[in-house]
């Protein structure tokens, strides 16, 4: 996936890049009436990107995500959850029938939700240490903050 964004800070050999957060909607003609992706909020996303093309800050840049990237960083952050939830959910209701536990099915549910929440915090940890990271990188520098793009009459100095 490509994403054009503006470069805003530069941070040692890394860039702070800002862009419109891309949506999964296929841009139908009910956009403009559209509520399901929020269509009526502007979604702005910032990400730190090695400047590996040596871009300033006001620079346009395109990023590259791999799409297998995506799609781990989906698994960890939907399916990784949901399948905890699952399975420990069913162990600790079949745990609590077996040990006639009171309320097996409320036990459940609570385990159920703390792993989903222990999932979550080892997410956050691993990002925090630095070990699951979104590698975009640059591809190309579209418009550069140097350019001076003239768009009306030249007006002589005298």
């Amino acid at each position: 996936m490509e994403q054009q964004v503006s470069v805003v800070a530069i941070e040692g050999d890394m860039v702070l890049v800002q862009g419109k957060r891309a949506t999964a909607c296929g841009k139908c003609a009910g956009q403009s009436s559209c509520s399901t992706m929020g269509s009526w909020v502007e979604r702005v996303a910032e990400l730190r990107v090695k400047n590996t093309l040596q871009a300033r800050v006001g620079d346009q840049v395109l990023l590259d995500v791999p799409d297998a990237l995506l799609l781990k960083v989906s698994f960890q952050l939907y399916a990784l959850p949901m399948l905890a939830f699952v399975f420990v959910g069913a162990l600790t209701r079949a745990l609590a029938v077996e040990m006639a536990w009171w309320q097996p099915d409320a036990m459940a549910a609570l385990a159920g939700i703390a792993a989903v929440l222990a999932c979550y915090a080892l997410i956050r940890a691993r990002v925090s240490a630095g070990r699951n990271s979104l590698d975009a990188r640059m591809v190309q520098v579209i418009r550069s903050a140097d350019i001076c793009i003239n768009t009306g009459p030249s007006i002589p100095l005298n």
